[in-house]
């Protein structure tokens, strides 16, 4: 018989003392807050992530009149800022999506990861190749995230990477493309095969490309490199035909 999966987490909103407790039972427990006060409003979760997805639905003002003290919590906790993110986002009618990808080495084995947020669901994506590139993979990311979408969409795209991101915002991609994707030197520039497939996508919606510093607790951007990290662990991975067509062609080491 397996183990009953026990909560962790207990946030209440309503109640003698409302915050996020991780324990019921105790002086400091969740179970004290909430004994003996009419219509308290709490809720127990297994994650924090759980938790603050939660806490988000309660409207500002509602949580001004019985729990002030949790107005701050989503912003200050690092690992929320993508609900913050996806809450005004819901508001404004847009799509958010977090996007991540790898090598290790690199080049080595390589997996990318995304989070897709339209409302209240959540999609995730994911794929890993035996042999690519760091950069291969986050472009791949932002176009498999894209390719998903199945009609015209208002997007805001987080990437870790400002090879992405610089690109695309400051119109350099839109600008090697004008050039048939030739170097000044006049050879093929790296990894124009996504290149021209993410800007093909990107053009289909509206999209805004933002830069989030990596690893540093944001939930959806700390799962898409879960998810890129177990793909490139994968077994019997498929071979990524644009890196090997691109390193015969010039450098065994294409970055």
């Amino acid at each position: 018989m397996s183990k009953k999966k026990k909560k962790k987490y207990y946030l209440i909103i309503k109640g003698h003392k409302s915050g996020l407790y991780r324990t019921w039972f105790g002086d400091k427990g969740a179970a004290e807050q909430v004994q003996g006060y009419n219509n308290a409003i709490y809720k127990g979760f297994y994650t924090k992530e759980e938790a603050l997805i939660w806490l988000g639905k309660f409207k500002d003002e509602t949580l001004q009149k019985y729990a002030p003290n949790l107005l701050s919590l989503v912003k200050e906790l690092p690992d929320s800022q993508s609900i913050v993110d996806n809450k005004n986002f819901l508001v404004e009618g847009k799509i958010s999506i977090y996007t991540d990808g790898g090598a290790n080495p690199n080049p080595g084995p390589g997996g990318y990861g995304v989070v897709i947020r339209d409302g209240k669901s959540k999609k995730e994506l994911s794929g890993g190749f035996r042999l690519t590139t760091n950069n291969r993979m986050e472009l791949l990311a932002c176009i498999k995230a894209l390719e998903s979408l199945t009609e015209k969409s208002n997007v805001i795209l987080f990437s870790d990477s400002q090879y992405v991101v610089n690109a695309i915002e400051k119109g350099w991609a839109k600008n090697w493309r004008a050039k048939n994707w030739k170097t000044p030197k006049g050879t093929l520039r790296i990894n124009h095969d996504l290149w021209q497939k993410l800007l093909s996508v990107y053009e289909k919606h509206d999209v805004e490309f933002r830069w989030v510093k990596g690893h540093a607790g944001n939930m959806d951007n700390e799962r898409c490199d879960q998810l890129a990290s177990q793909m490139a662990r994968g077994r019997d991975l498929p071979i990524d035909e644009g890196y090997l067509q691109s390193r015969s062609a010039t450098s065994p080491l294409l970055f």
